[in-house]
């Protein structure tokens, strides 16, 4: 078992439990606590079945556990699923006592994170990621958040009690979900980590999940240790989601995608403003693990425009994005419109 902490001064604020089979055990996932015997179980169609195991984990423990399904994808992050879920919780009985449990892809472990933060001004939550976006990039951090209009308008800076990771429910992920996944997996190698990018090189998407895991949470683990609610340094780990974020809200395409795109349009800024000599190995190494390097065909600039203004990263001055100087030395610009259109224009969208 290997144990990863964020940490807020001289506490822990969030521990990431990385352990093959430990979705399957209540008790690693809620260790017993006085006073705490209701859980409420969230989950995704796609991973019903670990939560289902994990009910009847809880149950065998004693533990009174409920499960509601909740929709899939981004059609969970809304108002109004939020808003049902709270009303699912009030019909529990549910007290401040008592704690959630989120299991799921990226949409789900935001909207639990969202949730706990938010219900009775705060509830012990667990995440338990399922897939490998999930559990490198969305579960961990405490940022949580429900889209309004714009992707994660409505959101906290609230950590989770801990994240359960659990390498037997990552080892066989479906080949387009293990996809997606990496791009945030890779992000953290292009942002900090180089060793992580000779793993792809060398493996491919057959990289040892293990090892990726480990790596490239540890690089997340460490940038919210150090800037918890995105003040300074955290805003590496937005690399490539500037320009990603709106395409994916405009071309609805999956998240892990639309971050790719993103990278190879930061990395083409990178190149003209911080002198960047990697954009091509850059956009090579995504093409090589199967990630898309352009945008959908037929998007429209004003769309994509429109949804820009709405970046929380905006201020009046422009844009702030996320640029490399080299393989794990980012840096942070300002750009102005012309430099976005630019940045566009390198992955199809004029």
């Amino acid at each position: 078992m290997e144990r990863i902490l964020i940490e807020s001064g001289d506490e822990v604020a969030c521990e990431i439990i990385l352990s093959r089979g430990a979705a399957r055990s209540a008790e690693v996932v809620m260790p017993p606590q006085p006073g705490r015997d209701r859980v409420a179980l969230f989950a995704q169609p796609g991973s019903m079945q670990v939560a289902e195991n994990l009910h009847d984990s809880f149950t065998a423990a004693g533990r009174h556990s409920e499960l509601k399904l909740l929709p899939d994808r981004e059609a969970a992050k809304t108002l109004a699923v939020a808003e049902e879920c709270y009303l699912w919780l009030n019909s529990l009985g549910m007290t401040r006592s008592d704690a959630i449990v989120a299991v799921g892809g990226g949409a789900a472990t935001d909207l639990g994170g969202f949730i706990g933060a938010t219900y009775l001004r705060g509830i012990e939550t667990v995440l338990v990621p399922t897939t490998l976006l999930g559990a490198v990039d969305a579960a961990i951090g405490g940022k949580s958040a429900v889209n309004v209009g714009g992707k994660n308008l409505a959101g906290v800076f609230s950590h989770p009690a801990r994240v359960i990771v659990d390498g037997d429910v990552l080892a066989d992920l479906p080949e387009e979900l293990l996809i997606e996944g990496t791009a945030e997996a890779v992000k953290a190698g292009f942002i900090a980590d180089p060793g992580l990018l000779d793993l792809y090189a060398s493996h491919g998407l057959a990289a040892p999940i293990d090892e990726v895991l480990s790596r490239a949470i540890r690089v997340k683990a460490d940038v919210v240790s150090s800037d918890f609610t995105e003040t300074g340094q955290r805003i590496v780990l937005n690399y490539g989601h500037t320009i990603g974020h709106a395409i994916e809200h405009v071309a609805g395409i999956p998240h892990g995608h639309a971050v790719a795109i993103g990278m190879v349009a930061a990395g083409a800024v990178s190149e003209s403003l911080v002198g960047f000599a990697d954009a091509v190995a850059q956009r090579n190494l995504l093409a090589s693990l199967r990630l898309p390097t352009v945008a959908p065909p037929d998007l429209e600039l004003d769309a994509i425009e429109a949804t820009l203004r709405l970046d929380k990263k905006r201020d009046t001055s422009g844009v702030r994005m996320v640029l490399l100087e080299e393989f794990g030395k980012p840096v942070v610009e300002t750009v102005d419109t012309t430099t976005v259109r630019a940045a566009l224009s390198a992955v199809g969208i004029a």
